[in-house]
């Protein structure tokens, strides 16, 4: 980006720890505002609570009245940096409990269709406006060093990206620290250390060591905290897999490929890492290693479930968070649920299907692949509707859109109303659609994505379902 008698569920405990407001310490933290731009639209704010998943938690929403006034509140704990997305910006504000803030949108800027389809568009970050008269709010204080910061390294940029010059990068804090020292606001005091160490991290490239020995190994984690969160991604991202693959630290392959979890820990702990900081970085290393491979699977899924038993509470929530991730799309695994309304305004779920095949897929009407894809699902519907049966989930905000073309195309499977539906676009990552996949007889993945009919989806269908005829 540019500038979550009483024996508890780990998923109820989950959702606990993120979202009742009436978390022993929290404070209720009000946003206001009015925007007529934004009226009749949803605003929602979320924060990220950690970094190794980096999943997105939903504060709270509203809709903005007629008149672009808007309102809305949640529970915090400790302080946040929250955002809320509007099109071509994120709109972010350092939230404190108890705090009210009366904030200033950007104007209305919607994304152009090319912008909605690309991977790689990335809205501009954006301040949201506060009254200029409490200039001690810790929002200016943040916004003037963060300026500060930007401004030395833009006028220090080849010292600092050419010649990775150490005493440049020392002057800059010696600089900013005598400037902002004797301000003790403890998350403040957190923005600047971790600043520091990413410009530390940018001196010494491809030797992570210094800034890991003096800024994390022994430090408390600040999972909160997005200055935490962006170094400890920059320095620890796949971290696990770089380090295995030094002969001298072989032992590390061995212990993953193992699920010894606890074996990892005292591997770090023996390095002087704190515990905490040593299991963050393990998990952050395991769920990433998941993707990039060299690791055993499976025995990463048991280091993982071996964790649940060790960790901290404060840790978790990330726990669940990596095991229901890494398992949620696996073929074999459950399919994530669905509860939506179709075109009769009926609540739907994966249930109504039980018996048959499912090809479930996702697409917006803005995206032509969406639409040259469905005018091909409709000799795959009537071909094998008898033991498949087709599911399209439009995930537009203007659901009617796709009631129309259905109706103009007289497309006769189920449609679904998925707009706004944010954690079900997360939990089938529809992010960029068109999306397939194949769910079994039972709600199981079968395939995870499924090729779409234009690209070989009949003749693969065609196998497996007689190869699960013949073993019946």
């Amino acid at each position: 980006m540019k500038v979550k008698n009483c024996v508890m569920t780990k998923k109820f405990l989950f959702f606990l720890y993120f979202l009742i407001p009436c978390i022993t310490g929290a404070q209720n933290t009000t946003i206001k505002g009015k925007a007529p731009d934004y009226a009749g639209k949803t605003i929602s704010f979320y924060t990220y609570t950690e970094p190794v998943v980096h999943q997105k938690q939903e504060l709270a929403a509203t809709k903005v009245a007629s008149d672009g006034s808007f309102a809305l509140s949640f529970a915090l704990k400790q302080t946040h940096e929250i955002y809320t997305d509007l099109e071509k910006f994120t709109g972010t504000l350092v939230a404190e409990p108890g705090n009210n803030y009366f904030v200033t949108l950007p104007p209305f800027s919607p994304k152009s269709i090319a912008e909605s389809k690309s991977p790689y568009f990335e809205p501009t970050l954006y301040w949201l406006g506060l009254p200029k008269g409490n200039q001690n709010d810790l929002n200016f204080l943040i916004r003037s060093f963060v300026t500060d910061y930007n401004n030395e390294i833009v006028r220090n940029t080849s010292a600092i990206y050419r010649n990775f010059s150490k005493e440049t990068a020392n002057e800059i804090i010696d600089r900013l620290e005598n400037k902002y020292a004797t301000q003790k606001n403890e998350y403040f005091t957190g923005q600047r250390k971790y600043y520091y160490a990413e410009l530390g991290n940018t001196v010494n490239p491809g030797k992570a060591d210094p800034v890991i020995e003096k800024y994390f190994k022994k430090e408390p984690v600040k999972l909160n905290h997005p200055a935490y969160q962006k170094t400890f991604q920059l320095i620890f991202s796949d971290y696990l897999r770089q380090q295995s693959m030094d002969y001298r630290k072989r032992n590390i392959s061995a212990l993953i490929n193992s699920g010894n979890y606890e074996g990892l820990v005292s591997y770090f702990e023996k390095l002087g890492y704190h515990k905490d900081v040593a299991e963050l970085v393990i998990l952050k290393g395991l769920y990433d290693g998941y993707y990039t491979g060299g690791f055993n699977k499976e025995k990463i899924l048991k280091a993982i479930d071996q964790s649940q038993n060790s960790v901290s509470a404060d840790l978790k929530p990330i726990v669940i968070m990596v095991r229901n991730r890494l398992t949620k799309l696996a073929v074999k695994g459950k399919a994530p649920s669905i509860k939506l309304n179709n075109l009769k305004n009926e609540t739907i779920t994966l249930e109504k299907y039980r018996g048959k095949y499912v090809y479930l897929n996702f697409f917006r009407n803005n995206s032509k692949e969406s639409k040259a894809e469905l005018d091909s699902l409709v000799t795959i519907e009537k071909k094998f509707r008898q033991v498949l049966s087709v599911v399209s989930i439009s995930i537009d905000d203007n659901f009617e859109a796709s009631a129309k073309l259905w109706k103009e195309k007289g497309y006769v499977w189920d449609l679904l109303d998925g707009s706004k539906k944010k954690l079900l676009i997360e939990n089938y990552n529809a992010e960029i659609v068109p999306v397939f996949y194949l769910l079994d007889s039972a709600g199981n993945l079968v395939l995870s994505p499924a090729p779409p009919p234009s690209h070989e989806f009949e003749p693969l269908f065609l196998k497996l379902f007689r190869d699960y005829r013949f073993k019946k």
